[in-house]
Order: C-alpha cells, then structure tokens, then sequence
C-alpha cells in the first residue's frame, strides 16, 4: 500500500502550556463508474476503493474553481429511485407541495393515515392528501426545527422533497432512521454528539446510512442521502459526509444480519482517517470514516538544559523539517489514519555538548508512547535518534479528539 501523504505545514509556534427494519442490496445505484475521467488516477490519502457516489460542480475556494485530481467525475447524475411501493405523481403534483422537513412530513402522514386508513402509502390518491396535510401545517404557521442538529431536517433540499413525495412509506421509515442515528449519536458521544465535521459527525452519518439500508434498501439510502447532500457546495464537508454515508451502507452490504449494537460497536472499531480541509484533499471513495475537526498537530520543542540544540524530525520515514535553535516547532498533518506510526528525534546539534533535552507535545487523538499527549524531558546525544511510537486509534477508546 503506498505511504500516507505527510506533507507538512511547518508553523513556528511558542508552546501553550434504535431501531431498524427490513432488507437491503448491493449499494451500486449511482456508482457508474470507479474510475475518474481523462484517466486521471485517484490520489491516495488511504487505500482507494471502487467509488460510491459522484461529485459534480466547481470545487470551492479554488481560483480559477478548477478541482483537485481527487474530484471525480465532474458530473454528478440525477438522483433516481423507482421500485414497486414508488407512486405517480406528477412534477405538477410535487410542486404543489410547500418547503417541509422530516417533522412536518411525519406529522402529515400519520394524520392522513388516521383519517384514511383504507388508502394505499404508495397510491397518488395518499401522496396527494399528504401533500394537502402539508399545505394546511405551512398555513397555519413556521416549522419547527429539528434540535441540536447540525445536519438540520427542517427544510428537505428540492431532492429529497420529490423522493419523500414519491416514497412516502420509505421516508417515514426514514425519518425513524435518522432519530436513531441522532440518539445514538447522543449516548456515545455524549461530550458533544452534533459537533460539526468530528468523529461524532462521521459515526452519524455513518449510521443513519447503516439504518436506512436495514429499514428500506441500500439503494433507497443512497438516493435519500445523496439527495441530502445536493445543495451542499462542493467542498471538504459535503466530501466527508458522502463518503461515510458509503462506509454505513458498506458496512450494512457486507453484513446485513448485524443487529444495530453490532453495526455501532462496528462503526467505532473502524478505522480513522483524518484529513486537514486546508488540503482540499477528501476523496470520496476510501475505505475510512473521515472526519475534519480537529485539528492534529505535533510539536517538538527544546526542554534544555541549555536552549540552543537544534532537531530533524521524520515521521514514517519523511523528514519533516528541523526545529529553530533553542525553541519549538510545530508540525500540522495534512493527514492521519488510524494505526501506529513511527516518529523520530535526531539531535542535528547540541550547542552547549551538555546533551540534547526536549519533549513532545500532541494536539488532538493520537498518543505518544507513554499513552499520553505529552513525554517528560528526553535526553539524547548529538547525532543521536530517539524513535518514538505514536498511535492514531479508532473511536472505540477516543471519541472526541
């Protein structure tokens, strides 16, 4: 496998002291092609993999807006979905429907269902008083927003509003989905379950795909999540969550008997790769839970007893810079994947030939051999390596960093 990308951004810095139900299939509904096109391969942050959904647009914050080689295809295709439960209605139809969200829809059609038990959920006749349940709730005054959400439910993009109004059975189920995943969510991580774009972010979108895929078929999920995604730009985000929305339906595809303990003790054994979103680099398609935030750094610094050596530092055998005579460095990854990584200290020069004294500071989830972010004072000779194991774990024992 070829090596993680390290290209380091070197920064001078002073140290600062549920419940599923149903079947599912092989998840290949939007996956028309795993190769990018012009026959440009994919970079290789981790070990690619066959590519689940597509991309299209200009990537963000480029001048010109010209993506990245990981960006593929250009195009997305539309967001299609037919079966058997799939009614009629007509474009007419759909666009009588005013803005809604997952709550407004529920409240519809539980009433519809009420009042009209005898009618068929896949029937036009039920998606059309639906659709009149949700003109009347929009008339009678604002929506009430899903709490604590960052991935908000309160407004269905264009998308997912045409493939709830045809599917109105499989986006109630839906909808149950998606509060599992947020409960969940709660209990796991409870330090913080809705942060945007950390691990906590990665398990849910995970999972709701996880749940989606058991209540209603992979390619249900694919179409419905994707279709939540669609008005997002084109940027890191919007590529970490298709991404491990493919990692849930994966997981569900490879073992579709799991029940929803296993599919989450799952999610937080899988491994890990962070990715710095000033790289630009998230490709969606690898065989990793992705997330963000926060940030992992590294710093080397000077711990005496005189301030003037100087340090080389290498990480996985890639030199990373030296560090100033007498002070600190601070090393930001462009990436990291979960496992255990070798780092190494060689004492360029000791000023005062009294030896050659730092220590190592981590910011974020990996830990130094000790099992900590930090080491004690480490003392070396000139021209002397100190090989230091570092581990970048799964989210199973570290759930915030």
């Amino acid at each position: 496998m070829p090596a993680f990308k390290l290209k380091p951004l070197l920064f001078a810095a002073a140290l600062l002291g549920l419940t599923a139900c149903g079947g599912g299939s092989n998840d290949t509904t939007l996956a028309d092609d795993p190769v990018p096109p012009n026959g440009i391969s994919i970079p290789d942050p981790a070990q690619p993999v066959a590519v689940d959904v597509t991309v299209g647009g200009a990537f963000e914050g480029t001048t010109p807006p010209t993506p990245p080689d990981d960006l593929q295809p250009d195009t997305a295709p539309a967001i299609v979905y037919r079966d058997s439960d799939t009614n009629r209605l007509s474009a007419a139809d759909i666009a009588r429907a005013p803005e809604f969200g997952y709550e407004q829809f529920v409240a519809a059609y539980d009433q519809v269902r009420s009042t009209e038990p005898g009618l068929n959920t896949s029937s036009n006749a039920f998606a059309n008083k639906l659709i009149d349940r949700l003109v009347a709730s929009a008339a009678a005054g604002p929506r009430v927003q899903l709490a604590g959400a960052y991935d908000t439910f309160e407004k269905l993009t264009p998308a997912e509003k045409e493939l709830v109004l045809l599917n109105p059975l499989k986006a109630h189920k839906t909808s149950t989905a998606v509060s599992d995943a947020f409960a969940a969510t709660a209990a796991l991580f409870s330090a913080d379950p809705s942060k945007y774009l950390t691990r906590a972010d990665a398990f849910r979108h995970s999972y709701w795909n996880w749940l989606i895929s058991k209540c209603c078929t992979v390619e249900w999920a694919t179409a419905i999540t994707t279709a939540h995604e669609s008005q997002a730009a084109n940027n890191d985000d919007k590529r970490m969550d298709l991404n491990n929305n493919m990692i849930g339906r994966r997981l569900y595809t490879a073992a579709p008997n799991r029940t929803p303990a296993e599919a989450q003790a799952a999610l937080l054994d899988y491994k890990l790769l962070w990715i710095n979103s000033a790289m630009k680099n998230v490709t969606v398609g690898v065989d990793y839970l992705v997330y963000l935030a926060p940030k992992q750094n590294m710093t080397v610094y000077d711990d005496g007893p005189s301030y003037d050596d100087i340090y080389t530092v290498s990480f996985n055998g890639t030199v990373l810079g030296d560090t100033p005579s007498g002070a600190s460095r601070k090393f930001e990854f462009d990436q990291l994947p979960s496992g255990n990584h070798q780092l190494n200290i060689f004492c360029k020069t000791d000023g005062t030939q009294g030896g050659c004294g730092f220590a190592i500071l981590t910011e974020g989830a990996s830990r130094l051999s000790n099992g900590q972010k930090s080491t004690p004072q480490i003392i070396i000779r000139e021209s002397g390596t100190h090989t230091e194991a570092v581990s970048f774990a799964t989210m199973q024992t570290l759930r915030v960093d």
